[in-house]
């Protein structure tokens, strides 16, 4: 079989309408104030619409390193000009399922608190799925499947796509923040150790933290746990946290440093790492120079005043 696309990646796309503000707990509060006494406006907050997603910024974040990439996301026809165009100029194709668009409120400061209605990304099943793109996964070095967090039919389609594509097939899985779904993730863990619907995972520290201790797993540190999460798991386990980022197959560690940054945004940053790992993986590098590929990659991005990835160029000119 002749290999047309170098990742393939679903699904979700979002219109995210970005609220700067130096502090969490500051938006709250003018919130809370401002609704005792009867409600009305909280002026001079800066704002921002951008394109989101994590399939959709996975997607222009490779496509930007200069990865030839399929993604399979959805759209209605109000929004479907501006997933277009963040495409226009790159080596992806776009396959756009009619499904409503979802939409996040993202309050951006010290860290990111996302409030999201999911819509179309909810109910993205294999079902969803014609037989081109199945052609099209098949044809991919690497299948990626983001944010199962939002997608009630999340487990079908990872299953569906094992049964499919085979144990041959390399299946990239980065859930994101499964917390509001615990116990439904928790059974997904007992089926990925048990039947392998994806080899390789991606989380946060959060998330790791939180899959450890559904698991029973126990280390000292972020990379004890990254260790025994493959291990239990049986995958390559990626995990990116604020100091630090780790990969481990089970047995052994590789991990490298995160040089610290002033963010400038924070939306989106885990899914430029992402990119940044996929991007060393199938380029060939050793695991500590693709985890500082990836954290290098991620820290341009935060450091951008605009909502875009960087490209490889970018990253190894950082990287000296």
């Amino acid at each position: 079989m002749v290999t047309r696309y170098d990742v393939a990646v679903m699904h979700d796309f979002y219109i995210d309408r970005l609220l700067f503000w130096n502090s969490i707990g500051g938006v709250a509060q003018a919130i809370t104030e401002k609704a005792a006494t009867g409600g009305g406006g909280v002026h001079g907050v800066t704002q921002e619409d951008v394109r989101g997603g994590n399939a959709v910024n996975l997607a222009q974040a490779l496509s930007r390193l200069g990865l030839r990439t399929l993604l399979i996301t959805h759209s209605d026809r109000e929004h479907e000009g501006v997933l277009r165009q963040a495409f226009e100029g790159l080596d992806t194709e776009l396959r756009v399922k009619p499904f409503p668009t979802a939409l996040t409120v993202a309050f951006e400061g010290e860290v990111n608190v996302m409030l999201g209605d999911g819509r179309g990304a909810s109910d993205f099943g294999p079902a969803a799925l014609e037989p081109r793109d199945w052609r099209g996964l098949e044809g991919s070095k690497l299948v990626c499947v983001v944010n199962w967090a939002i997608n009630r039919k999340g487990t079908e389609l990872l299953t569906a796509l094992r049964k499919r594509l085979g144990e041959e097939k390399t299946i990239f899985f980065d859930p994101a923040d499964f917390r509001d779904r615990a116990s439904e993730f928790r059974d997904l863990l007992e089926v990925l150790a048990r039947r392998r619907v994806a080899d390789w995972v991606s989380m946060n520290q959060q998330e790791a933290s939180a899959a450890a201790d559904m698991l029973g797993v126990r280390g000292s540190d972020l990379g004890e746990i990254c260790v025994a999460l493959a291990r239990t798991l049986g995958v390559v386990f990626d995990l990116h946290a604020d100091r630090a980022s780790y990969s481990s197959e089970g047995t052994r560690l590789a991990s490298a440093r995160v040089r610290p940054a002033k963010a400038k945004r924070l939306t989106g940053a885990g899914d430029i790492w992402d990119a940044g790992a996929i991007y060393g993986r199938l380029k060939g590098m050793e695991e500590a120079e693709r985890l500082r590929f990836a954290n290098c990659a991620s820290r341009l991005y935060l450091k951008s005043g605009i909502a875009l990835p960087p490209t490889a160029e970018q990253v190894f000119d950082s990287l000296g």
